[in-house]
């Protein structure tokens, strides 16, 4: 069982993955194997590259989309930081003193290094230096010794956090970014505390640049990437070491943008990250003449896809691995309002049907790259639904990184609002980031299924075929009226077909005849037009990540019979009736044979 479901892992790896997979471990066994001459490699590296100049006018333009991000992450002013005290992924640790902060510390994470590589990012500098105050810049001086001498290379576990290329990628984003924040605030040069961080940066470029992530390859290459171009743009001159940028960049950005400017891992969160990316790219001034057009159009593109991501409060949704707080909200980095009312992504998988406060957000297409599907849930035709600019049909969120039970069922297709089959999952998880046998998801002809409704979409999902199962689910918009949602099994008859629904808990709850969600003065009644509708149950999510929210669990039993099972959930907040049964049928067989 074991050999077959990693087997069903490995052989989506591309022959490129498995080469620099073999070349990359390798390295790490050297690294562990022999600390004291790895650091000294790594320090002989550095020592051939020049040190960027904090002043520069380049790297204070690449400077702005970082301030952005740790804004929003960091909030403006983390004063809390030269007391030891630090908010970790929504979670609070209060270490006394910058002496006393615990770089290899658990933090509550089990197997996942996530809140240590999150402290070793170091973030929190780039609002803090922004200021432009010197007490700031020796703040960050001292946290820097402490993270040094707490992490040599010899110690156990160093290569998966602080010394990750990807953290490394981040903290040297970080501290140049801080650093050129501070200079253009007017603070007084320091010299000698700007070297201090300026060698440091320099060594991380030079660890990052000789442990490139090309096995991993997506947003961990990418962002290598996007590193040592911001080191780049501090300098007078691209140095041979910097080179390889001006091709593997271009290369990067088609393997993580899509055609419709969606990001590869269709997770919203890692697509305004990778948009923040590109900008910095951008503000870079490395390559001009061969990325300038290129990073203008993936910019483009990609700030367009944004909108079909989000809601009408302005932020993302949270199909697959995203959350709220991890980066700047959806309309601050793109004109989410320019958004069409029927809007798709066709490649990344995501339409959006919505106008006014009122929104559908509909998961459509895969789960990831299937050579890296690390960040997928199981969230198939899932829906996320606002009404009067307020969320009510909600995802499930991201409760952990580590694996176990809570990853694994947060993961789930039970735990998402998608038709599915209780007790069968539509693709194969294990440990935190692995996928062995997945489906997929395609949105199905529109022009069959138009008509009914002033916006609809309709897909279908084939994660159940291997079952003989084949799932579709439309979705019909009344702006200011109501959301039909009409789910189909085909071949289910041996297996147990069901749509699950969870409303955010700021919805109060009245069980009478009918459920009805109300909040600001909003009803919105919810009917099962076809099956059953069940007892609003307790439920919970999260929408930051590690933070339990309560909600509530709406469950609909479809109505079968031979082997096709059919769900229809109306959800009205206006005095709009629903569709006839008539209509609803003809609806259902024109579904069943698209």
């Amino acid at each position: 069982m074991q050999i077959g479901r990693l087997w069903r892992t490995v052989r989506h790896l591309t022959a490129e993955q498995w080469a620099w997979r073999a070349v990359c471990r390798g390295r790490r066994v050297v690294m562990r194997a022999a600390p004291g001459l790895s650091r000294a490699r790594i320090g002989g590296l550095a020592a051939r590259l020049p040190l960027p100049d904090p002043a520069s006018a380049r790297l204070a333009a690449c400077a702005e989309p970082v301030l952005a991000l740790q804004r929003a992450v960091h909030g403006d002013h983390p004063d809390y930081v030269a007391q030891g005290r630090f908010r970790l992924l929504n979670r609070d640790y209060d270490f006394g003193s910058i002496e006393n902060v615990p770089w290899r510390g658990e933090f509550h994470e089990g197997n996942n290094p996530l809140r240590r590589m999150v402290l070793a990012y170091m973030g929190w500098a780039v609002p803090l230096l922004a200021r432009g105050r010197a007490a700031d810049l020796a703040v960050i001086c001292r946290l820097l010794e402490s993270l040094v001498a707490q992490n040599p290379f010899a110690a156990p576990g160093v290569f998966r956090d602080v010394w990750n290329a990807y953290t490394a990628s981040h903290r040297l984003i970080n501290l140049l970014a801080g650093l050129a924040l501070h200079r253009a605030a007017g603070a007084v040069p320091d010299a000698a505390a700007e070297r201090s961080v300026l060698e440091h940066a320099r060594f991380c470029a030079a660890f990052v640049r000789a442990n490139l992530e090309r096995d991993l390859q997506y947003n961990h290459l990418m962002k290598n990437y996007v590193a040592l171009a911001v080191y780049g743009s501090g300098l007078d001159r691209v140095p041979p070491a910097l080179a390889l940028l001006r091709d593997a960049v271009p290369r990067s950005l088609r393997q993580n943008v899509l055609a419709d400017g969606g990001h590869a891992e269709r997770a919203p969160m890692y697509h305004v990250l990778a948009l923040l990316d590109v900008r910095a790219l951008g503000a870079s001034g490395l390559f001009a003449a061969d990325w300038s057009t290129m990073l203008a159009e993936t910019e483009a593109r990609m700030a367009a896809a944004v909108g079909v991501m989000s809601h009408p409060d302005g932020d993302i949704a949270l199909f697959n691995d995203s959350w709220i707080g991890e980066a700047p909200g959806a309309a601050a980095v793109a004109d989410i309002g320019a958004t069409p009312p029927r809007a798709i992504l066709p490649v990344t998988g995501y339409a959006r049907l919505g106008r006014g406060g009122d929104a559908v957000v509909f998961d459509c297409g895969p789960c990831g790259p299937d050579d890296n599907p690390g960040h997928a849930h199981a969230d198939f035709l899932s829906v996320e639904v606002s009404v009067a600019g307020r969320r009510l049909i909600v995802d499930p969120g991201v409760p952990t990184y580590t694996a176990g039970r809570l990853r694994d069922e947060s993961r789930s297709a039970a735990c998402h609002n998608g038709p599915h089959l209780a007790g069968v999952e539509p693709i194969e998880f294990w440990k935190s980031f692995r996928v062995g046998r997945r489906g997929t998801a395609r949105v199905l002809m529109y022009d069959r299924l138009a008509g009914l409704a002033p916006l609809a979409c309709a897909a279908r999902q084939t994660g159940y075929a291997r079952l003989g199962v084949e799932v579709r689910r439309w979705v019909g918009l009344w702006p200011g009226a109501g959301v039909l949602i009409c789910d189909l099994w085909l071949g289910a008859e041996r297996h147990g077909p069901a749509s699950r629904f969870l409303i955010d808990g700021g919805w109060s709850v009245e069980n009478g005849q009918r459920p009805c969600f109300v909040r600001d003065g909003v009803r919105v009644e919810v009917r099962a037009l076809v099956g059953r509708l069940g007892h609003v149950g307790p439920g919970c999510h999260w929408p930051r990540f590690g933070v339990e929210m309560p909600a509530h669990a709406l469950a609909v039993e479809p109505q079968g019979g031979h082997g096709v099972s059919r769900a229809a959930l109306w959800l009205a907040w206006s005095d709009t009736p629903p569709p006839e049964p008539a209509t609803l049928a003809g609806l259902f067989d024109r579904l069943a044979g698209c």
